[in-house]
Protein backbone atom coordinates (compact mmCIF):
# COMPACT_ATOMS: atom_id res chain seq x y z
CA UNK A 1 0.00 0.00 0.00
CA UNK A 2 0.94 3.00 -1.20
CA UNK A 3 1.96 5.67 1.69
CA UNK A 4 -0.10 9.09 1.53
CA UNK A 5 1.57 12.22 2.01
CA UNK A 6 0.55 13.94 5.46
CA UNK A 7 -0.50 17.74 3.75
CA UNK A 8 -2.77 15.42 1.09
CA UNK A 9 -4.45 13.16 3.69
CA UNK A 10 -4.86 16.48 6.01
CA UNK A 11 -6.36 18.28 3.02
CA UNK A 12 -8.68 15.27 2.09
CA UNK A 13 -10.43 15.12 5.39
CA UNK A 14 -10.96 18.48 5.62
CA UNK A 15 -12.71 18.62 1.98
CA UNK A 16 -14.73 15.81 3.50
CA UNK A 17 -15.83 17.45 6.69
CA UNK A 18 -17.16 20.58 4.44
CA UNK A 19 -18.81 18.37 2.48
CA UNK A 20 -20.51 16.65 5.38
CA UNK A 21 -21.10 20.22 6.78
CA UNK A 22 -22.49 21.29 3.90
CA UNK A 23 -25.24 18.32 3.95
CA UNK A 24 -26.24 18.98 7.40
CA UNK A 25 -26.50 22.63 6.41
CA UNK A 26 -28.88 21.78 3.47
CA UNK A 27 -30.84 19.30 5.05
CA UNK A 28 -31.84 21.81 7.64
CA UNK A 29 -33.11 24.27 5.50
CA UNK A 30 -35.12 21.91 4.03
CA UNK A 31 -36.74 20.57 6.72
CA UNK A 32 -37.19 24.04 7.89
CA UNK A 33 -39.65 24.52 5.04
CA UNK A 34 -36.88 27.04 2.85
CA UNK A 35 -35.52 25.94 0.31
CA UNK A 36 -31.80 25.48 -0.49
CA UNK A 37 -30.85 27.73 -3.13
CA UNK A 38 -26.96 28.75 -4.83
CA UNK A 39 -27.78 32.40 -4.34
CA UNK A 40 -29.62 34.31 -2.26
CA UNK A 41 -33.33 34.88 -3.29
CA UNK A 42 -36.35 37.12 -2.73
CA UNK A 43 -38.80 35.34 -0.15
CA UNK A 44 -42.66 35.42 -0.74
CA UNK A 45 -44.81 36.52 1.93
CA UNK A 46 -46.19 33.34 2.32
CA UNK A 47 -43.03 31.35 3.14
CA UNK A 48 -41.55 33.63 5.97
CA UNK A 49 -41.90 31.50 9.01
CA UNK A 50 -42.71 32.35 12.46
CA UNK A 51 -44.86 35.34 11.71
CA UNK A 52 -42.39 37.71 11.10
CA UNK A 53 -44.76 39.69 9.32
CA UNK A 54 -46.90 40.26 12.16
CA UNK A 55 -47.27 44.13 13.73
CA UNK A 56 -45.47 43.94 16.99
CA UNK A 57 -47.87 44.07 20.39
CA UNK A 58 -45.60 46.04 22.54
CA UNK A 59 -46.61 48.95 24.64
CA UNK A 60 -44.78 51.64 26.67
CA UNK A 61 -44.94 50.19 30.46
CA UNK A 62 -46.69 52.57 32.42
CA UNK A 63 -45.44 53.96 35.59
CA UNK A 64 -41.75 54.51 33.98
CA UNK A 65 -39.25 55.95 35.55
CA UNK A 66 -39.92 59.88 35.98
CA UNK A 67 -43.20 59.63 34.66
CA UNK A 68 -45.82 62.06 36.15
CA UNK A 69 -49.28 62.90 36.39
CA UNK A 70 -52.09 65.67 37.57
CA UNK A 71 -53.88 65.62 41.08
CA UNK A 72 -55.45 68.33 42.35
CA UNK A 73 -54.89 69.63 45.33
CA UNK A 74 -57.02 72.19 47.46
CA UNK A 75 -56.31 75.86 48.23
CA UNK A 76 -58.87 78.23 50.42
CA UNK A 77 -60.20 80.96 47.53
CA UNK A 78 -63.06 84.11 48.73
CA UNK A 79 -65.83 81.89 47.85
CA UNK A 80 -64.65 78.08 49.14
CA UNK A 81 -61.79 75.98 48.26
CA UNK A 82 -60.30 76.25 44.22
CA UNK A 83 -58.54 73.09 42.90
CA UNK A 84 -55.17 73.70 41.76
CA UNK A 85 -53.58 71.10 39.45
CA UNK A 86 -49.91 69.84 40.43
CA UNK A 87 -47.66 67.60 38.60
CA UNK A 88 -46.81 64.37 40.79
CA UNK A 89 -44.86 61.43 40.31
CA UNK A 90 -47.50 58.30 38.28
CA UNK A 91 -49.13 56.53 39.76
CA UNK A 92 -50.97 59.12 41.92
CA UNK A 93 -50.55 58.16 45.77
CA UNK A 94 -52.45 59.97 48.64
CA UNK A 95 -48.41 60.47 50.42
CA UNK A 96 -47.63 62.22 46.82
CA UNK A 97 -51.08 64.42 47.09
CA UNK A 98 -50.48 65.57 50.22
CA UNK A 99 -47.08 66.44 50.32
CA UNK A 100 -47.58 68.20 46.94
CA UNK A 101 -50.93 70.63 48.93
CA UNK A 102 -48.05 70.94 52.07
CA UNK A 103 -46.23 73.31 49.54
CA UNK A 104 -48.45 75.57 49.69
CA UNK A 105 -49.67 77.66 46.72
CA UNK A 106 -47.08 79.33 44.24
CA UNK A 107 -46.80 82.47 44.04
CA UNK A 108 -48.90 83.20 41.17
CA UNK A 109 -51.56 81.72 42.83
CA UNK A 110 -51.23 83.91 46.29
CA UNK A 111 -51.44 87.09 43.16
CA UNK A 112 -54.71 85.44 42.37
CA UNK A 113 -55.82 85.51 45.87
CA UNK A 114 -55.72 81.99 47.03
CA UNK A 115 -53.93 80.37 50.31
CA UNK A 116 -54.10 77.93 52.65
CA UNK A 117 -55.32 77.37 56.38
CA UNK A 118 -52.52 74.52 57.14
CA UNK A 119 -49.94 76.20 58.56
CA UNK A 120 -46.05 76.01 58.00
CA UNK A 121 -45.58 73.83 61.34
CA UNK A 122 -48.13 71.27 60.45
CA UNK A 123 -47.24 68.20 59.25
CA UNK A 124 -49.44 65.00 58.00
CA UNK A 125 -48.27 61.81 56.87
CA UNK A 126 -50.45 59.18 54.74
CA UNK A 127 -51.69 55.53 56.22
CA UNK A 128 -53.19 52.76 54.98
CA UNK A 129 -55.87 53.24 52.40
CA UNK A 130 -58.81 50.31 52.61
CA UNK A 131 -62.51 50.00 51.08
CA UNK A 132 -62.03 53.42 49.69
CA UNK A 133 -61.07 55.37 53.02
CA UNK A 134 -57.82 56.66 53.49
CA UNK A 135 -55.94 57.38 56.54
CA UNK A 136 -54.48 61.42 57.52
CA UNK A 137 -51.92 61.07 60.35
CA UNK A 138 -52.21 64.66 62.11
CA UNK A 139 -49.19 65.85 63.73
CA UNK A 140 -49.41 67.71 67.13
CA UNK A 141 -49.00 71.47 65.34
CA UNK A 142 -52.36 70.81 63.68
CA UNK A 143 -54.37 71.28 67.04
CA UNK A 144 -52.98 74.89 67.40
CA UNK A 145 -55.39 76.55 64.66
CA UNK A 146 -59.24 76.55 65.81
CA UNK A 147 -62.19 77.47 64.52
CA UNK A 148 -62.75 78.66 60.71
CA UNK A 149 -59.74 78.11 59.96
CA UNK A 150 -59.21 74.41 61.43
CA UNK A 151 -62.40 73.60 59.38
CA UNK A 152 -60.71 75.04 56.18
CA UNK A 153 -57.61 72.83 57.04
CA UNK A 154 -59.82 69.82 57.76
CA UNK A 155 -61.63 70.28 54.43
CA UNK A 156 -58.14 71.04 52.45
CA UNK A 157 -56.55 67.96 53.57
CA UNK A 158 -60.53 65.87 52.56
CA UNK A 159 -61.18 66.97 49.30
CA UNK A 160 -56.83 66.98 48.40
CA UNK A 161 -57.33 63.23 49.44
CA UNK A 162 -60.63 62.22 47.85
CA UNK A 163 -59.01 64.04 44.51
CA UNK A 164 -56.62 60.51 44.36
CA UNK A 165 -58.66 57.89 42.62
CA UNK A 166 -59.79 55.10 44.96
CA UNK A 167 -60.16 57.00 47.94
CA UNK A 168 -63.77 58.35 48.68
CA UNK A 169 -63.69 59.35 52.49
CA UNK A 170 -60.54 60.61 54.87
CA UNK A 171 -60.07 58.81 58.18
CA UNK A 172 -58.05 61.43 60.33
CA UNK A 173 -55.72 59.48 63.06
CA UNK A 174 -53.09 61.26 65.79
CA UNK A 175 -50.25 58.61 66.52
CA UNK A 176 -52.47 56.46 64.77
CA UNK A 177 -55.32 56.52 66.50
CA UNK A 178 -58.88 58.31 65.65
CA UNK A 179 -58.87 61.72 66.35
CA UNK A 180 -61.56 64.12 66.45
CA UNK A 181 -61.81 66.60 63.89
CA UNK A 182 -64.30 69.24 62.38
CA UNK A 183 -66.95 68.68 59.72
CA UNK A 184 -68.24 71.90 57.85
CA UNK A 185 -70.86 72.60 60.42
CA UNK A 186 -68.13 72.35 63.21
CA UNK A 187 -69.30 69.27 64.44
CA UNK A 188 -66.34 67.08 66.27
CA UNK A 189 -66.60 63.42 64.88
CA UNK A 190 -63.95 60.57 64.83
CA UNK A 191 -65.60 58.91 61.42
CA UNK A 192 -64.51 59.24 57.88
CA UNK A 193 -65.21 62.60 56.24
CA UNK A 194 -65.94 62.63 52.87
CA UNK A 195 -66.49 65.85 50.40
CA UNK A 196 -70.51 65.71 51.27
CA UNK A 197 -69.42 66.92 54.92
CA UNK A 198 -68.53 70.09 53.46
CA UNK A 199 -71.52 71.64 51.32
CA UNK A 200 -70.56 74.97 51.84
CA UNK A 201 -66.96 74.49 50.39
CA UNK A 202 -66.97 73.01 46.84
CA UNK A 203 -67.75 69.85 45.57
Amino acid sequence: MRAVPTGSLRRRLTDAAGAAIALVVAGSLTTCGIPADSQPQALARKDIPFDLLAPSTTIATPGAPGAREPVNVYLVGITGLVPVSRGVRAPATLPEALSALLAGPTDAEVANGLRTAISAQTSVSAGPVGFGVGTVDLGGAFGQVGGQEQILAVAQLVFTATSVPGIIKVQFTLAGRPVEVPAGDGTLTQGPLGRSDFPSLGR
